[in-house]
């Protein structure tokens, strides 16, 4: 029986935790904190192939310049930039060429594409969620807005998309969601989309994995991760553990996790806001994506989400008045008769942004036993069951899926002397400010 290490209990790291432990492997989860407190608390819970799409992209770079000037737009780079911050920066930027993006978002529409039936399984294997199924809504209020909805249509379609995306008269839109504002010019529909309520996803995961025996060690910064023999050793809080695999799912803090290690992985944080409100009058049914601001809406059993922003380069959890004030503004201007009277449920996390916009699943190169799930950004919770099947059929069967060529670490993380390398408790390879960012989503 193999005996695995998850480092992070986030969505991501919980569903690989479940795949590995539901394939009869021994698992043992370390969470600084508490399971799915990180960035899988406040995301908009969205399973999206309709937004599977590489963050880099053409024309980003010179919209994220306009957008720069204003503190409170969808984008905020921090001024104060680190020679990895340069250096994740100038690979972004050669990923927003056409090419790599194309490349790009092929692979997520294949991946997004299998996201669904993944949760379905899930689902099959006893995890409990709340999960919806309603179509979700992109209204445009300015022509140009339409006109590029319409070529993203186009793009996902070129890309191998197989999903119904139709567009919608103004007529059609508002009889699909009478809440918009009646000057809205039209529409996209995109069908086969859920969300789920990331609360309960991470809830879920973590009842489901008591039956097989799984070890959960919350509150348990890792300290030190180091090879030790043919095994690694992981040392928390309090608790320390062996194992011949360990699977850092840490997030941003995976980066640091590495660099303990002398590896380098280019992950930034990229810091993402939501308010919750209590259903009231004039709150949407369906869920909605504001493609001019960026920002989601996502209808629950009890609450309504609004959430959006990349603020590159974040170090902290604080919240930003002006940032939160923006997504609220842009919910309002589209839904003028949502009353939001109710006090919200204001949040901030970390997403963990990779420079080509693909996350990093599995082997770390040159360190034997480690591997990798990292770097989603905004699709932390549409990839999270399809993360942990993947790696879990590579781990287990040693036989990688085709998609894993693609998310291969090797393509961007580098290591030295890897097989010496040693995290040292004195050195905090997963210090206070650590684990707190874990993997995000929309």
């Amino acid at each position: 029986m193999a005996r695995v290490i998850v480092i992070g209990g986030g969505a991501v790291g919980l569903c690989v935790a479940e795949s590995l432990a539901s394939r009869d492997a021994e698992v043992c989860v370390f969470e600084y904190g508490r399971c799915g407190a990180g960035a899988s608390a406040g995301n908009a819970g969205w399973i999206t192939p309709s937004l599977s799409i590489p963050v880099p992209a053409p024309g980003v770079i010179a919209t994220s310049l306009r957008w720069l000037i204003n503190r409170s737009g969808p984008l905020w780079i921090r001024p104060t930039l680190t020679p990895a911050m340069l250096e994740w920066l100038s690979r972004f930027v050669i990923s927003c060429s056409r090419s790599t993006y194309r490349r790009g978002l092929a692979v997520l529409q294949d991946a997004g594409a299998r996201a669904g039936p993944a949760f379905e399984r899930l689902a099959a294997r006893g995890v409990q969620f709340e999960l919806h199924q309603d179509p979700l809504l992109y209204p445009a209020f300015e022509t140009a807005e339409l006109h590029h909805l319409w070529q993203v249509v186009d793009e996902l379609r070129d890309a191998g998309a197989h999903q119904p995306i139709e567009r919608l008269s103004r007529e059609e839109i508002l009889t699909a969601e009478p809440s918009l504002d009646p000057n809205v010019l039209g529409a996209v529909i995109a069908r086969d989309e859920r969300r789920v309520r990331p609360e309960s996803l991470t809830d879920g995961l973590k009842h489901a994995l008591a039956p097989h025996g799984v070890e959960i060690l919350e509150n348990s910064p890792v300290s030190s991760l180091a090879r030790d023999g043919a095994r690694w050793r992981v040392a928390g809080s309090a608790e320390a553990r062996s194992a011949e695999h360990v699977v850092i799912a840490a997030g941003v803090g995976s980066a640091r996790l590495l660099a303990a290690l002398r590896a380098r992985a280019p992950i930034v944080a990229a810091k993402g806001y939501s308010r919750t409100y209590a259903h009231e009058p004039g709150a949407p049914k369906r869920p909605l994506y504001l493609e001019g601001p960026k920002v989601a809406i996502s209808v629950f059993d009890q609450g309504v989400r609004i959430s959006g922003t990349l603020e590159l380069g974040a170090r902290t959890l604080a919240l930003s008045a002006g940032r939160l004030q923006a997504i609220t503004a842009a919910a309002r201007r589209a839904l003028p008769g949502w009353r939001m009277t109710s006090p919200p449920s204001d949040w901030a996390g970390m997403r963990p942004l990779s420079p080509d916009g693909l996350p990093f699943i599995g082997r770390v190169p040159g360190l034997d036993g480690l591997h990798l799930a990292a770097g989603h950004a905004t699709l932390g919770i549409t990839l999270a069951p399809l993360t942990g099947e993947l790696l879990a059929t590579q781990l287990l069967d040693g036989k990688p899926d085709e998609l894993l060529s693609a998310f291969d670490p090797a393509r961007a993380v580098r290591s030295r002397n890897a097989t010496s390398a040693v995290g040292h408790p004195s050195r905090g390879a997963a210090g206070p400010r650590h684990q707190q960012q874990q993997e995000g989503s929309r």
